[in-house]
């Protein structure tokens, strides 16, 4: 059976790891919300309204899941 000190370095390293987990997850949000932006910006230059709209519509989805995904 494990000592308590070594359950406890167990659960250090799972903390280490989850935290690392975290900022890889962080990067890869702000890379997307990145690309959102952009996308957003470029389809407020052509199209229609309507056309416009449609895409928008469908960036504005895509971060709501993916806030979602997050809370």
């Amino acid at each position: 059976m494990p000592t308590l000190q070594e359950l406890s370095d167990k659960v250090d390293e799972l903390q280490t790891s989850l935290d690392a987990e975290q900022v890889a997850i962080q990067a890869a949000i702000d890379s997307l919300n990145a690309v959102i932006a952009d996308l957003q910006s470029q389809v407020a230059a052509g199209g229609t309204d309507a056309e416009r709209q449609a895409v928008l519509d469908k960036l504005n989805a895509i971060k709501a899941d993916l806030e979602a995904t997050i809370a």
